[in-house]
């Protein structure tokens, strides 16, 4: 069983997905409460809340070290999906894809590419419902 999430924790989820905090007591969690957890309090009570930079830097960050690693697809998705929550345009994603393919290999940029439109298509017909 995961801890209750704190107020800051979750109004920062929220603003990746409405849904995430849904998405993690239902699918995430279970698998590794604790592991999940400490992902939670590391992320998006303490990363996501600091300062310096702000959330839209600190999710290129994200989106770059997860293009770089490769086999991240879940994450990438996740990561994807909450770009375009928190008001990054599919250009804009294909620009950081763009970015990363010089550093990170063009394989591992064209398989983000493949999730970006999987997401996208998604994102587009969620917004319809809405």
């Amino acid at each position: 069983m995961m801890r209750p999430l704190s107020e800051k924790a979750e109004a920062m989820l929220k603003r990746f997905s409405p849904d995430a905090c849904e998405q993690l007591e239902r699918k995430v969690g279970p698998l590794a409460p604790e592991l999940v957890d400490r992902l939670v309090q590391a992320l998006y009570d303490d990363l996501y809340q600091r300062k310096i930079l702000t959330i839209r830097e600190r999710h290129i960050a994200t989106l770059s070290a997860l293009v770089a690693m490769g086999d991240t697809q879940p994450q990438l998705r996740f990561q994807m999906l909450a770009a375009f929550h928190l008001g990054f345009t599919r250009s804009e994603i294909e620009e950081i894809l763009i970015q990363n393919s010089v550093f990170s290999g063009f394989s591992r940029a064209m398989n983000a590419a493949i999730i970006l439109k999987e997401v996208h298509d998604t994102y587009t017909a969620l917004e319809k419902e809405d």
